[in-house]
């Protein structure tokens, strides 16, 4: 129609440079990209550079036009991903109202984007394994590969010089109680859990910072909330641009495709020695339990496991007490 076209007023762009830049491992942003590209020089007194804006609209175009993505494929019921969020939560003490912190669990499922969120005292493993526990539950099934970071929690290296890691034997037996496996993330590879990355960044606004202005007493209270909101979030329509859930993609899609429940729930299994001491008592963890007199002085085995203790000792169970319990000093 006689006007004259804007893309002569700039300066061009070298996008086979700018693509080239970011192939590899080590890819500049863009930002530092356009910052160079400002310091080509103008051929006329009237050619500008374009804006930042202007200049990433330019490069993603390309790159659609050109398919030079290739979008990660997830398939039903095959991972879930899981991670600590690094925002805790906090119980505060009703009477010297002293605070103890929260650790925040995060599972996802990546073919559903379905999440899951349980707060724990801390993050050593008794307390990974159960969360892993709760997470499987709610969502009815197992998935068939468990992909967490290279925590010491999870794995550890396998040598000083390889930067492999081994799944701790602890948590594989876990795991293969649930006819599941682990294969941990390398090093400072945040993108090969990203979507759990994401679910971290949602819970950790619309659980944790929705939740800052109130105040919790007990674990149980805490996580009656947590769940509240999760079950808000798995719930919420539009997702992905449909009018679905994160709940209705699982149920309708990746449910079924979940590794069945055992029967029986993981009990930790946890082999100590006590002395009886001449109060024909043996202690574990500040607790007594009292065995029968006959073996004071002897050393017995003992077996915990889950919520049950057994000492054993000449070949015979000398005492079998419900393991005692400490509460959380706030």
């Amino acid at each position: 129609d006689g006007r004259k076209s804007g893309d002569t007023d700039f300066v061009p762009i070298d996008v086979d440079a700018v693509i080239k830049a970011r192939i590899g491992r080590k890819k500049p942003p863009l930002k530092v990209l356009w910052a160079r590209y400002l310091n080509i020089p103008a051929s006329t007194p009237s050619t500008r550079h374009y804006r930042y804006e202007r200049f990433c609209q330019i490069i993603a175009e390309h790159v659609r036009t050109h398919d030079l993505t290739s979008p990660i494929t997830h398939i039903p019921g095959h991972t879930m991903q899981v991670d600590w969020a690094g925002t805790p939560m906090w119980l505060t003490d009703p009477i010297t109202r002293t605070t103890t912190k929260v650790s925040i669990f995060v599972a996802t499922l990546p073919y559903s984007g379905m999440i899951f969120a349980y707060g724990c005292l801390d993050e050593k493993l008794p307390a990974w394994c159960d969360a892993h526990r709760r997470a499987f539950e709610y969502f009815g099934g197992i998935a068939q590969v468990i992909i967490p970071d290279n925590a010491s929690t999870a794995s550890n290296q396998i040598s000083r010089y390889d930067k492999t890691r081994d799944v701790n034997e602890s948590y594989a037996a876990f795991l293969e109680h649930y006819t599941t496996a682990a294969v941990p993330t390398r090093a400072y590879k945040p993108k090969e859990k990203a979507n759990v990355e994401s679910g971290v960044k949602i819970v950790t606004n619309w659980v944790i910072h929705y939740l800052g202005d109130r105040t919790f007493v007990d674990g149980d209270d805490i996580n009656e909330a947590i769940v509240e909101r999760v079950d808000w979030i798995n719930d919420r329509t539009p997702f992905r641009g449909h009018n679905r859930s994160r709940r209705d993609w699982f149920t309708e899609d990746e449910a079924a495709d979940l590794i069945n429940l055992p029967d029986l729930p993981w009990q930790e299994v946890t082999w100590k020695k006590a002395r009886v001491s001449r109060d024909w008592h043996i202690q574990i963890a500040t607790i007594k339990y009292s065995v029968p007199a006959t073996y004071v002085g002897t050393i017995a085995d003992v077996r915990i496991v889950g919520t049950h203790l057994a000492g054993l000792a000449g070949g015979a169970v000398i005492a079998t007490p419900r393991l005692g319990t400490q509460q959380p000093s706030y």
